[in-house]
């Protein structure tokens, strides 16, 4: 297998350094293969036996730590964004091109020549402030300024910070009503696939303290409608869990991420990066039947001689190897969002079915899915985003075996 890299371009004022451009020949490689304590999309050798590692983007990029790892691993690895071919038809012909030639869609996660290069940069940059630093002494020294003080809102938010994680979730279960014993909802501990690390605070915390501040009333009187952009839900959550400036990209998408789940639950109105608050209590809102109309009798067409329709089955088969638990539930969660809404619990769906011992029937996994609040009609979709079964003989060669199938 061949793969295109890109070119890895390193800038530091004066000076640029360019690594051309090259091909990967790959002697082997592996779909979904485990390289320390990441799988890697896929994982292999060159010809002069070093490992190199290929992921492909669809719906999650690399995740900081795991491109964290790579690069201190000295693991080279690119990145195939393929993204924006998700709603296009394709031939097999033009996806193969794509993959394996395209110079547009691909970006390094880790080189190691790169290393090299950021190291000498490094070494120079430290050089050129030791010199600023002695030009600096040579200058007169002026009278400092006062240091500025800190504003009520920045105490507030240090004395927050410094709280323990079980404080908190105590203070919020009080503001939300939550008595003892009362289960956490579920759409104020959603997983984002892109930017909660970068928060420092464990998920259930931010979500809750975020719901609470703009959107959850208690008494329901408000009567003026509410509404609040992306960038006052990031000013906020910045000042009030301490994130840093470097990642506001991150806590911006994980935000957004929240905020467009909410939106699903019925609690917000989405305009563009602006929200209107629609629903201010606690859990989401009933959703509203599927109104009932009057059904019409077709009028009789004149017989004519058709074959008679014949009813087709989309039957699955499990694989032989299934994606990781955690790995499992980010996806059922995201697919639980596109078949089932806010009320499918797919935490309890993926701990059921691996804790399954034998083999089950479609009709048992059906029966799991309504007990789940799912959508039986999706049950082979959902299934199917989550990796656990396939319409074809391919199989996966790295993951974990059914339950069923270990000794």
């Amino acid at each position: 297998t061949e793969f295109l890299t890109p070119p890895n371009l390193s800038r530091h004022n004066p000076r640029t350094s360019v690594l051309p451009e090259k091909v990967w020949r790959l002697s082997e490689a592996r779909a979904e293969s485990r390289i320390g304590t990441y799988v890697a999309d896929i994982a292999g050798h060159l010809d002069d036996r070093t490992g190199v590692a290929v992921e492909v983007k669809v719906r999650h990029e690399v995740e900081p730590e795991k491109a964290k790892y790579l690069r201190a691993s000295r693991v080279p690895c690119i990145e195939i964004d393929l993204l924006p071919l998700l709603e296009e038809s394709l031939t097999l012909q033009e996806l193969a091109w794509h993959v394996l030639e395209c110079g547009t869609n691909r970006s390094w996660v880790s080189n190691s020549a790169y290393a090299v290069i950021e190291a000498e940069l490094l070494a120079e940059y430290q050089g050129w402030v030791a010199r600023k630093g002695s030009e600096v002494a040579d200058v007169p020294r002026h009278r400092r300024e006062p240091p500025k003080q800190p504003s009520k809102a920045d105490e507030a938010n240090a004395r927050y910070q410094a709280l323990p994680d079980e404080m908190k979730r105590l203070e919020l279960r009080t503001v939300l009503g939550l008595v003892e014993g009362a289960s956490w909802p579920r759409h104020l501990q959603v997983s984002v696939r892109e930017g909660a690390q970068a928060i420092p605070s464990p998920i259930d915390v931010w979500q809750g303290a975020t719901f609470v501040r703009f959107i959850y009333d208690p008494i329901g009187g408000r009567e003026e409608t509410k509404r609040f952009s992306l960038s006052q839900v990031y000013d906020w959550v910045s000042g009030r869990f301490g994130t840093s400036e470097l990642v506001r990209h991150q806590v911006s998408a994980a935000l957004r991420l929240f905020l467009g789940y909410l939106t699903k639950c019925g609690f917000l109105e989405r305009h563009g990066d602006s929200f209107t608050v629609l629903h201010a209590a606690l859990w989401p809102p009933s959703r509203p039947e599927s109104p009932t109309y009057p059904v019409a009798l077709p009028t009789p067409a004149p017989a004519e001689n058709k074959p008679s329709p014949i009813a087709v089955r989309r039957g699955w088969t499990w694989r032989e190897r299934w994606p990781l638990e955690d790995v499992a539930l980010e996806r059922a969660t995201d697919a639980g969002v596109r078949y089932a809404g806010a009320k499918f619990n797919a935490q309890l769906f993926v701990d059921r079915l691996y804790g399954m011992s034998t083999e089950p029937s479609e009709a048992a996994i059906k029966a799991l899915v309504t007990k789940c609040s799912g959508i039986v009609d999706a049950t082979f979709d959902l299934l199917k985003d989550i990796g656990v079964v396939e319409e074809s003989w391919r199989m996966l060669r790295e993951g974990v075996e059914p339950p069923w199938r270990r000794t």
